[in-house]
């Protein structure tokens, strides 16, 4: 048994509330069912919902991780965009960037990432006693980190979230993607060339004139890798927080209990990780064989998608999964994936997390939301769900 999906993200999902994953991959999990989805020239995907499938389907090398990332542009999968490679060459990059994204690496970056959160709340602090949390704090911090890792202009990361901002929200087609994403690449050949010349304290440098396996990597491989990074490296961040912070503002108890104790932290962002629908998408496989996930049979050449916010869910694996429960035992969720392609940086994502909200929530012990719940805006049409904005004030009640 099979339902007929639209492609998430195209359309305005049905929830029972803004923090659940939309109620028809709700009822397909529950009914142990896959969902299917007709592309244009016969391509079929199917929709995994529950945990263990996904888990199984992202641990089987028959799943191919390989994918073209922007028809419009090329028809090969750029250099060094190891998001949308296989073993080997999906291997030689990760563990090149092991290091840069290790669990010390992580914690070492800490003092720069309170520092960029500090900053941002002294700009919302002299700017009164209201803010948009989105705009003023959880967008421009992660972003301005992965920026300073890389070593490129802020500005750069600004106009390219811009962008691809406006192309989910107006739809562009082939042609206009196309024509963006070269001028990206563009761009970021510019910088890699500069630091071909120039190298300082950064990653982009440190790919170029390091010690790599294999051999040294070229221009184009280290471009590619940037770019993955930059596509990757923000958003889950931002969504995160913003849907976490307007959940807390909703449940005055969690938010009060949270802030006095922060102890709970590192288990409360694993709960938001586990418990807010971020992946609007899910992860995508192509079979390179037929296959069989427990029990349904997935044809060579067809795609499928984990549904990872629905998994995250599931309740053969989560006692009361839906229910945010900020001191509940750490168990294994899919937000970072599964497999050879876990997230590379989910250590830093944690540390972002938990800093960004540390010092959001003792900075403004008032903080609360400035307008009615039903007043905010979701963002539906994108691979990340979230809020568009998140208005707050601080001033006394």
């Amino acid at each position: 048994m099979s339902e007929t999906l639209p492609l998430p993200g195209t359309v305005k999902a049905e929830r029972r509330c803004p923090y659940d994953p939309p109620e028809n991959h709700r009822r397909l999990r529950d009914a142990g069912e896959l969902g299917k989805l007709e592309l244009p020239g016969g391509l079929v995907m199917w929709f995994l919902t529950k945990h263990d499938d996904i888990r199984t389907m992202l641990a089987d090398s028959r799943f191919s991780g390989a994918r073209v990332p922007f028809p419009a542009m090329s028809p090969e999968i750029p250099a060094g965009f190891f998001f949308s490679m296989d073993p080997p060459d999906h291997t030689r990059y990760r563990r090149t960037l092991t290091a840069e994204f290790s669990v010390r690496g992580a914690r070492e970056l800490t003092g720069r990432i309170e520092r960029l959160a500090d900053q941002h709340l002294d700009a919302m602090e002299a700017m009164g006693t209201s803010a948009d949390l989105v705009a003023a704090y959880a967008n421009p911090v992660p972003a301005m980190v992965i920026s300073e890792i890389l070593g490129v202009p802020y500005t750069y990361h600004q106009k390219f979230d811009h962008e691809v901002r406006t192309l989910r929200e107006t739809g562009g087609d082939d042609q206009a993607v196309g024509a963006m994403a070269t001028a990206w690449w563009d761009e970021m050949r510019g910088f890699v060339r500069a630091k071909r010349a120039e190298p300082a304290d950064d990653m982009i440098s440190r790919l170029l004139h390091g010690e790599v396996e294999g051999g040294a990597l070229t221009d184009e491989e280290v471009v590619g890798i940037a770019m993955t990074i930059i596509f990757a490296g923000h958003e889950p961040v931002e969504n995160l927080i913003g849907l976490g912070m307007l959940a807390l503002f909703e449940d005055r108890e969690k938010l009060t209990r949270l802030r006095e104790n922060p102890d709970l932290l590192d288990d409360a962002v694993e709960e938001f990780l586990r418990y807010f629908p971020v992946n609007n998408f899910g992860t995508v496989r192509t079979a390179t064989e037929d296959a069989v996930i427990n029990g349904h049979p997935i044809a060579k050449g067809e795609m499928v998608a984990g549904l990872v916010s629905t998994a995250n869910r599931d309740p053969e694996r989560f006692t009361d999964p839906d229910r945010l429960a900020l001191d509940r035992p750490h168990m294994s969720h899919l937000a970072f994936g599964h497999g050879v392609h876990q997230c590379l940086g989910q250590q830093l994502a944690r540390v972002e997390l938990k800093v960004l909200l540390q010092r959001l929530l003792a900075r403004f012990p008032g903080l609360r939301l400035a307008v009615a719940p039903e007043e905010i805006r979701y963002r539906e049409n994108t691979s990340f769900y979230g809020v568009h904005e998140l208005p707050v004030t601080w001033a006394a009640e």
